[in-house]
């Protein structure tokens, strides 16, 4: 199968590699912040515009395709979808965090 069309597919899946690091890092917000689910809520939107943001403009796009570690493929979400299961990945990470007493 052509590359391309490869590429295209993984872009465009609804759940990847990014929704789970989306989840362990509101495990984390969710263990040392407790019964703030607003917050939660209001901080995953906000990093979805800004990484929605960071990712289309040119300018920064070139940035992160020059010095970003993390493969394009894994940042450059072309399915709102996937935005979509971000925030409830994030929302249940949250919410299992804020269950664990440390």
């Amino acid at each position: 199968m052509n590359n391309k069309i490869m590429d295209s597919k993984k872009n465009n899946q609804i759940i990847d590699l990014m929704s789970i690091v989306h989840f362990f890092n509101f495990l984390i917000l969710g263990i040392f912040i407790k019964n703030n689910y607003t917050l939660a809520l209001i901080i995953g939107i906000v990093w979805e515009i800004l990484e929605y943001n960071i990712t289309n403009t040119e300018y920064t796009r070139c940035l992160l395709k020059k010095y970003w570690p993390i493969p394009q493929r894994l940042w450059e979400e072309k399915n709102f979808l996937n935005r979509v299961f971000d925030l409830i990945f994030n929302m249940i990470g949250y919410c299992i965090g804020n269950r664990i007493k440390i």
